[in-house]
């Protein structure tokens, strides 16, 4: 999702990155080539970026509730749990991290020090072993207390829990040295101290992080909801889902679970400290359960409390035309490239036998999925698990039966046998249009395939369970910083599987394969994408993850709203300088 290159400055290995923009994409990609078009940002060198306020939004004003439809629930709010974007996005109003991207009006990313006075510092002159964090003056929480340095090492430390494991494991993993990173450590729940080794605090500002191995991705993965404080008097482990406490310019009121969440200023916060966010709405408030048309439908009328709405889902296929059709509806759209690529997961546990999995792939109609969902102006045909935004991806196309699948090569690999499929979909307006089209698309290559929903807002913790019920899913991935270090040993690496949790959720491990993604994290960022490239393609003649589509996205405003931008990189809204008019 973000490429990126490596170069020094300022005494420390920084990284440069050339990130995917939010760009308008025309026409369909039937070949499976990309055409997004991209930018450059980077990591900043100067300390004034680090610093607040953030620039003023020209036209925005202090005022009102801003109002945020959304199909369902967040999986989790606690920010070590949390992995999905829309929460992520979320959580950026309400907690703050040790670094953040900066986006400017282009689309491009700086990554700046948020809580930290910069981007980090690297005490032993870019080897990338030792880093320094310093916090800034003035930092409070939603009560008035002060952010301490220990408070993000306990935040940190607590990620290593089995209990609240659904989040990034980056930190944790380069901490221990080890995939299974909680092995030895199992973070304060478990009995273990409440600061994990390799983490060393000094006084009340500063936080180092000591590691055996070189991490040059640190200040990136810093960026990720990790980081985030947690005082541990607040922590109210599998709770903290409920009530984050709160570091960020707007603290919870009020959320029941299913229904609403209401975010309302946090005086405490002070904007000086703030490079990124501001304050403009009195409160902001998410609806749970509107489905995409219910959403687009209401926007397009635009009347009443709508006009102050925003849509979190993108315009669903049936409402296109009508939206393409309406030219005052432009002023209102959000849309561009989103960085995520969907794929067809295979459960190997279930699922051993190569031609099966091979058969699955051929069989796959990825020009009716996108249909489905929406055509050529919310997805393109993926062939690669790497995106096209990161740096050195090739196009590969492995076991490719064509955009509409060849049942027919499927049906010779299955050699007259028709294997059952227990196929898991989310059960959410997406996952009910998604879920059809595979089906029909494996029928007709000869498998029998039953269909099981799963809860939306339980639909990637499911996915985590090494033990779940399901032979095959759709699920996605968006690379969390600009290379192919944020994506293969993610998604591939088997030594990461757990009980719960996990992301390489085709549950397939091969020590070989293994050895040459440590290989490729010893290479240089710079250096390193023809070697992540290469095992995008070595990773694809498993057929364990058969990707389908690169995600696009369009949604709606209300009329009296402003400020509100796709994240370049979430891939979602991002409400940061959100205001009503």
């Amino acid at each position: 999702m973000r490429p990126r290159l490596a170069v020094a400055a300022a005494g420390a290995m920084v990284v440069v990155a050339a990130l995917g923009a939010c760009s308008k994409n025309t026409g369909s990609n039937e070949g499976g080539g990309s055409t997004v078009q991209k930018n450059t940002g980077g990591i900043a060198t100067n300390p004034k970026d680090s610093q607040g306020p953030a620039p003023a939004v020209a036209g925005a004003k202090k005022g009102g509730d801003l109002q945020i439809l959304q199909d369902s629930d967040f999986e989790h709010l606690d920010p070590q749990r949390t992995y999905v974007v829309q929460a992520m996005s979320a959580e950026q109003l309400f907690a703050r991290t040790l670094t953040m991207f900066r986006q400017d009006k282009g689309g491009k990313l700086t990554l700046v020090g948020d809580l930290a006075t910069g981007p980090g510092k690297d005490l032993d002159g870019n080897k990338c072993m030792n880093w320094e964090y310093t916090l800034k003056d003035g930092l409070k929480y939603e009560d008035g207390s002060p952010i301490t340095a220990k408070d993000v090492a306990y935040g940190i430390s607590r990620s290593y829990s089995s209990q609240i494991a659904e989040g990034p494991h980056y930190l944790a993993q380069w901490l221990s040295n080890e995939a299974e990173y909680n092995k030895t450590y199992k973070g304060p729940y478990n009995g273990g101290a409440d600061i994990a080794p390799g983490l060393e605090v000094k006084g009340d500002k500063t936080l180092r992080f000591h590691f055996k191995q070189p991490h040059c991705d640190l200040p990136f993965a810093l960026q990720l909801p990790t980081s985030a404080p947690v005082p541990k008097a607040k922590d109210t482990g599998a709770k903290y889902d409920n009530k984050p406490f709160s570091s960020g310019p707007y603290k919870v009121k009020q959320y029941i679970r299913g229904t609403k969440l209401v975010l309302e200023r946090n005086k405490y916060w002070d904007p000086k400290t703030d490079p990124i966010r501001h304050d403009y709405a009195d409160t902001i408030s998410y609806t749970f359960g509107p489905t995409d048309v219910t959403q687009t439908n209401r926007l397009i009328a635009d009347s009443g409390p709508d006009q102050y709405a925003v849509a979190q889902q993108n315009v669903p296929q049936t409402l296109l035309p009508k939206v393409n059709g309406d030219s005052t509806l432009k002023s209102r759209t959000i849309a561009g490239q989103a960085p995520f690529v969907y794929y067809a997961a295979v459960n190997t546990q279930n699922i051993k036998d190569l031609k099966t999995r091979q058969a699955i792939a051929y069989a796959i109609d990825r020009k009716a999925v996108i249909q489905t969902l929406g055509g050529s102006q919310l997805a393109d045909p993926a062939y690669t698990l790497l995106s096209p935004t990161v740096l050195g991806q090739q196009d590969y196309k492995a076991f490719d039966g064509g955009p509409s699948g060849n049942p027919a090569k499927a049906k010779e690999l299955l050699g007259g046998k028709h294997p059952q499929i227990v196929f898991g979909y989310r059960n959410n307006p997406w996952g009910q249009r998604l879920a059809p089209s595979m089906q029909q698309a494996l029928e007709k290559a000869g498998f029998k395939v039953v269909l099981k929903p799963v809860d939306a807002e339980n639909y990637f913790t499911e996915l985590g369970r090494k033990n779940n019920a399901f032979d095959l899913y759709v699920t996605d991935w968006a690379a969390d910083w600009p290379t192919g270090a944020a994506v293969m040993p993610v998604l591939t690496d088997g030594r990461t599987i757990q009980a719960n949790g996990n992301n390489d959720v085709s549950y397939y491990n091969d020590d070989a394969y293994n050895a040459k993604l440590d290989a490729a994290s010893k290479v240089p960022a710079a250096q390193a994408g023809p070697k992540w490239a290469a095992l995008d393609k070595e990773w694809a003649q498993t057929a364990a993850t058969i990707p389908i589509y690169y995600s696009k996205s369009l949604s709606l405003t209300g009329s009296k709203v402003g400020g509100v931008e796709l994240s370049t990189d979430l891939g979602t809204n991002l409400y940061t300088s959100a205001y009503l008019k």
